[in-house]
């Protein structure tokens, strides 16, 4: 794997194209098997998790702040088509549809909401939101997403975790810089 320094000089780790689309494959067998309810969110739960490949380009990069642990990911798709696009600039039905979601795999259920976050970015058409999944145990596991789409490119930054609870700010930033290095 590379490493590479991003504009606030944050070290990240490049994914190799061979170990990514590994990686995709196992997350699509995966979320396969997963029921979701109700059932039309079966996609949002999927895409937030694993990117549809089928004829783009993808570069994606991961980086760990050492301060807070808050882990980042930046992947960037190009090559998709204007449905595609169109899908990435307007989600919010889906988001309004599948606030409350239950997943179940092997039998263990987990309840999911998604709550739709303003102002995380300055990406014209950004779209973010916090998805929470409450454990059997009660623990509950967060992680921000924000999303947009810059000169034909999907970006989608990821953050979760850490302290201090500045995921949404993570992932904003992210965003916009990998936004505005696309001329």
């Amino acid at each position: 794997m590379r490493q590479v320094r991003d504009s606030a000089d944050r070290r990240l780790t490049a994914v190799p194209a061979q170990e990514l689309a590994a990686t995709v494959q196992q997350s699509k067998d995966m979320i396969s098997s997963i029921e979701v309810a109700p059932a039309e969110c079966k996609e949002l739960a999927a895409s937030g998790t694993v990117p549809s490949l089928d004829g783009a380009a993808v570069a994606m990069g991961l980086s760990t702040d050492q301060q807070s642990g808050t882990v980042t990911a930046l992947s960037l798709m190009s090559g998709l088509g204007p449905e595609l696009l169109a899908k990435v600039s307007g989600p919010s039905d889906q988001l309004d549809k599948c606030s409350n979601m239950t997943m179940t795999a092997a039998g263990v259920e987990v309840a999911v909401s998604i709550t739709r976050l303003e102002g995380v970015s300055g990406v014209a058409g950004a779209t973010a939101y916090r998805t929470d999944t409450t454990l059997p145990n009660g623990q509950v596991q967060s992680v921000t997403t924000a999303q947009g789409v810059q000169q034909g490119v999907v970006l989608t930054a990821v953050a979760s975790g850490g302290a201090g609870g500045n995921a949404e700010e993570q992932a904003g930033a992210l965003l916009d810089s990998a936004a505005a290095l696309i001329k």
